[in-house]
């Protein structure tokens, strides 16, 4: 998307020449739909700025712009070389605190991009331009300093402005990063916004249920879990259960949040005492087993709310999966469920093929995978000529078996990961991937799922001594190949 005239898109037009004329200057995939009173603001701000300068029509903006992935949404932005002036519409009156909370969130999207900003809000119906102070207050703002910097010399970003921002700077993990989270350095998505407050909103009103919220590794649902956590108990003692071992950042977090109390789901017991509790909160609810959730739910009921997290393991085989603690979960009485479905640290590329490599399409659609590598090994030796030389190309080598817990454990993503794939995976006649080494509790199919999820830009796969699934592989990749 690029930046366009506002002063040509503010000419008087119909309606649909309007849309027309709006994808055609920004290189919109999409006619944008663009409502009447924005229009009219819109037209308002031109006249003012005319009014304090001369060359209006050689201003450019990225117009009604969105973040991928995040649904973060910006009226006006002007990306120079060393600045960036972001410039909110309103038609009506708005509360100054609404004002300040809208441009320092603006202002936490755009600091990745490492450019000085300046934060105004223009509203039509009062005529009035307001700034974002450096020390966050909202102050009346001069039209001919907004001007000065309007028309600043430097250079006008000219590419496309999806390049600038990486949306998985934006998602971060308490478990991972407990620094950033205390310091509150993320903002939650809309969609994520929107079920927290669907949560919050039954809880205002019942002091009793079941919540559930699942998605695909990297759509940030501890991330959401937490913040509902910190909104909880800011007058109520909460408890959060971590299903899994989470390492010692877990500590960093019990210790600094003082009204949560912290519980690893193998200090649940029949003993443990939950009642005196407003909530409990479980994160990776999908590895919580059937005796662990009976003991959780006998002690809740009509006792205190329950909010479960989980991930979504659709793509894996059921058989692979044993007890499916999130079947039962999704079977109590009057539970609520959310699925979040904007995936964020990892890209949508990986994702795709990880799907598709644990259960094969029924229908292909057309897509390449760039950042997806499969070799084949006829041996020991071979295999770690492989490795070696992903090593070398910035590889973090992880090992589905003889690892405990992998894949159970917080670990950190990483930017590009070789996998060793053995002779006991195979396909059965579902199409599903299959393990003949899944006897215990964590099958290797759902370690290998979450381990290969870790990937954020790149994967690698080395196929020892199993021809029939590397062919399985070779083909998800080729058949997907856009011709």
């Amino acid at each position: 998307m690029r930046s366009i005239s506002i002063y040509a898109l503010t000419r008087n037009q119909n309606t649909d020449s309007l849309s027309k004329l709006e994808r055609q200057l920004s290189g919109r995939e999409y006619f944008l739909k663009i409502r009447e009173w924005e229009l009219q603001s819109m037209k308002a701000l031109v006249r003012q700025l005319e009014s304090h300068m001369t060359k209006v029509c050689s201003l450019r903006f990225f117009y009604s712009y969105q973040i991928p992935k995040l649904g973060k949404e910006f009226d006006l932005l002007q990306i120079k070389d060393d600045q960036i002036i972001n410039i909110e519409l309103k038609s009506g009156a708005v509360s100054e605190e609404a004002i300040r909370k809208q441009l320092m969130q603006n202002r936490y999207y755009l600091s990745v991009l490492g450019r000085s900003i300046q934060s105004y809000t223009y509203i039509s119906s009062q005529n009035r331009l307001v700034r974002l102070t450096n020390h966050d207050h909202i102050a009346e703002a001069d039209w001919t300093e907004l001007c000065g910097s309007l028309q600043k010399e430097s250079s006008d970003y000219q590419g496309n402005i999806d390049d600038l921002f990486q949306a998985e700077l934006y998602l971060i993990s308490p478990i991972t990063e407990p620094a950033r989270f205390l310091k509150k350095e993320y903002f939650l998505t809309s969609q994520q916004r929107d079920i927290q407050r669907q949560i919050l909103k039954k809880l205002r009103i019942s002091r009793f249920g079941y919540f559930c919220f699942t998605g695909l590794p990297g759509t940030g649902k501890t991330l959401l879990l937490y913040d509902i956590a910190m909104k909880l108990s800011r007058r109520q003692q909460i408890c959060m259960i971590h299903c899994g071992n989470a390492g010692k950042e877990w500590k960093i977090l019990h210790k600094r949040l003082q009204r949560i109390a912290f519980l690893s789901d193998n200090q649940l017991t029949e003993n443990t005492e939950l009642k005196h509790y407003s909530a409990v909160l479980v994160d990776e609810a999908h590895l919580l087993s059937s005796e662990k959730l009976q003991i959780l739910l006998t002690q809740s009921e009509g006792e205190f709310p329950v909010i479960f997290s989980s991930d979504s393991e659709d793509a894996i085989c059921p058989e692979e999966l044993g007890v499916n603690t999130l079947k039962l979960i999704e079977n109590l009485p009057e539970i609520q469920m959310f699925h979040l479905t904007n995936r964020i640290r990892t890209n949508a590329e990986l994702s795709s093929f990880i799907q598709n490599m644990m259960h094969l399409p029924e229908k292909r659609s057309p897509r390449w995978y760039p950042h997806i590598a499969v070799v084949y090994a006829n041996n020991d030796r071979e295999v770690e000529n492989f490795l070696n030389d992903f090593a070398g190309q910035g590889y973090q080598q992880r090992m589905p078996e003889g690892s405990g817990q992998l894949g159970i454990q917080a670990v950190r993503d990483a930017e590009k990961i070789v996998v060793l794939l053995d002779e006991q995976y195979y396909y059965d006649e579902k199409g599903y991937l299959r393990s003949r080494c899944s006897a215990e509790k964590y099958s290797s199919v759902r370690k290998l799922f979450h381990l290969l999820n870790q990937a954020k830009e790149s994967l690698a796969l080395v196929v020892r001594e199993n021809m029939a699934v590397y062919e399985v592989m070779m083909e998800i990749l080729q058949m997907h190949r856009n011709r």
